[in-house]
């Protein structure tokens, strides 16, 4: 009986100590989040501005390429060109271009002139609507790249060629490439489709351009 009572009270020795240490260490763990402050950051909210987005529709610049005229030979091209964007798809060309035409074929073969040297100037002035088919980018070494744009062209123009004046039709595509926010190059080509009345020889004519652009965007 002595030894149960012993045993019974030593238990309750041990049951009481464990509820004291647990008491402190509770105090010990409020005091210490007691004691830790929580740092709120400094909250700097920016500014949000609008992005500076070019909306130049207008294109101004001059080309230089080569000309071929049916039975006249292959020779420089040169002139002017105003460009209009009606929508990011459209755009509308004014164009005024000149080549030095040489002698023809057959002017060779009979070594005679058939032509003034006013005659043989080729000058047209030219309006034409053009329609974006493809748009992306193109790279130019690693580093650099460009958007780009391809249009198909058509419209209309008329020719002083040969001592005549006559209207005729133009098509064919451009390649555009934006090199920065003011500058595009431009690389046409292009078939002028003319009825021209030669020695009485009255036919249609095709007479084919390239030429490379450079505009600046207002």
């Amino acid at each position: 009986m002595l030894r149960f009572s012993q045993l019974f009270l030593s238990m309750i020795f041990v049951v009481q100590l464990c509820g004291n240490i647990s008491a402190a260490h509770a105090m010990d763990a409020e005091q210490q989040t007691s004691s830790i402050s929580v740092i709120s950051p400094q909250k700097k909210i920016s500014k949000a501005e609008s992005a500076k987005i070019d909306t130049e529709n207008l294109e101004i610049g001059f080309f230089i390429g080569t000309l071929s005229v049916e039975d006249f030979g292959t020779n420089q091209t040169q002139g002017i060109t105003a460009v209009y964007h009606l929508t990011p798809d459209y755009f509308a060309q004014l164009s005024l271009g000149r080549s030095d035409v040489g002698r023809a074929t057959f002017e060779d073969v009979v070594e005679q002139d058939f032509l003034s040297d006013e005659d043989e100037k080729f000058n047209y002035t030219q309006l034409a609507f053009a329609y974006q088919i493809f748009h992306g980018r193109s790279f130019m070494g690693e580093k650099s790249k460009f958007n780009s744009h391809i249009y198909l062209v058509a419209g209309l123009e008329n020719v002083e060629f040969a001592g005549e004046s006559n209207t005729g039709f133009v098509f064919g595509s451009t390649y555009k490439v934006v090199t920065t926010d003011w500058l595009t190059w431009n690389f046409e080509l292009k078939n002028h489709l003319i009825e021209r009345d030669f020695l009485s020889n009255k036919k249609m004519t095709n007479n084919i351009e390239f030429n490379i652009g450079f505009n600046a965007l207002f």
